[in-house]
C-alpha cells in the first residue's frame, strides 16, 4: 500500500512583501510557497488471520515468539465476551492455546495478561498449553530434572512452578499431530476445528504439516488453518 502526503510550508513573508505591502498576487503566493511530497509505506493490519475464532465451536491457537501478540486481545475478548454472556449467540464453546517460546523470561509481559485471562475465564472456555524451547534434548538432565520438578508441583498446586498460571508447561517443541489427534478424539462431535496460528515461519510450515497429517486420514473433525507467518 502507497500513500501520498501533500505537505505545505507556511509560506516566506505571506501577508507582507519585503517593503511592507501585502502579498495579494496569487503568483506572488505560488512562488513563495513550498510544496513536498512525502512517500510513506503502511505494513499491515496485522493480526487480521486470527479474526475468525468465533465460527467455529472448538479452536485451536498457536502462538510462537512475538506473533502472541494479537493473542493478548484475542484471549481478553474471548473470555470477557463468555463470562459476561456477551458471547452466548457465538459458536466458539471452546479455544486451546499453544504459546510456543524459547523462556518466559522474553515475555513476561504476556505471563501478566493471561494471568488475568485466567482469573476471567469463569466459563473454563479456554485451555493453554505453553512449550518452552530453549533447552537442551529432552534427555538432558537439566531438562529431566524440571520436568519432574514441575510435573510434582502442578500435581500438588495445580500451577507452574515458573510461572504461577494453571497453564500446563511442556519442555521442547509442541507434536502437532499428536496435540490435535488429542482434539480431534476430545470433540468428535464437531465437523472442522478451526486452528489459527501467529509466528515465524518455521512454527507455521509445522502447524500445517501436523494439519495435513491428520485430515489425511480423513476422520472428523476436519482441521481448517489460519495463518499469519513473519520471519
Amino acid at each position: 500500500m502507497k500513500i501520498f502526503f501533500l505537505f505545505i510550508s507556511k509560506p516566506w513573508g505571506l501577508g507582507h512583501g519585503s517593503l511592507g505591502t501585502p502579498l495579494t498576487s496569487p503568483s506572488m503566493i505560488r512562488r513563495k510557497i513550498r510544496i513536498i511530497l512525502l512517500k510513506i509505506r503502511i505494513e499491515g493490519p496485522f493480526g487480521g488471520g486470527n479474526q475468525d475464532w468465533y465460527k467455529f465451536e472448538v479452536a485451536v491457537m498457536v502462538g510462537g515468539g512475538i506473533g502472541v501478540t494479537p493473542y493478548a486481545s484475542i484471549l481478553n475478548d474471548l473470555v470477557f465476551g463468555t463470562s459476561t454472556n456477551r458471547y452466548s449467540g457465538v459458536a466458539c464453546k471452546k479455544v486451546y492455546f499453544l504459546w510456543i517460546c524459547p523462556s518466559h523470561r522474553y515475555f513476561e509481559w504476556f505471563i501478566d495478561v493471561l494471568r488475568d485471562v485466567e482469573k476471567r475465564d469463569v466459563t473454563d472456555v479456554l485451555e493453554m498449553h505453553i512449550f518452552i524451547t530453549q533447552f537442551f534434548h529432552k534427555f538432558d538432565l537439566r531438562t529431566t530434572m524440571l520436568y519432574i520438578c514441575e510435573n510434582h508441583f502442578q500435581r500438588l498446586c495445580r500451577r507452574s512452578m515458573f510461572t504461577g498460571l494453571k497453564a500446563i508447561n511442556h519442555f521442547g517443541r509442541p507434536d502437532m499431530p499428536s496435540f490435535l489427534k488429542f482434539v480431534q478424539k476430545k470433540h468428535s462431535y464437531v465437523s472442522k476445528v478451526g486452528v489459527f496460528s501467529c509466528g515465524p515461519g518455521a512454527m507455521t510450515n509445522s502447524v500445517s504439516a501436523g494439519i495435513e497429517a491428520v485430515n489425511r486420514s480423513r476422520k472428523v473433525p476436519y482441521f481448517i488453518h489460519h495463518y499469519e507467518s513473519f520471519g
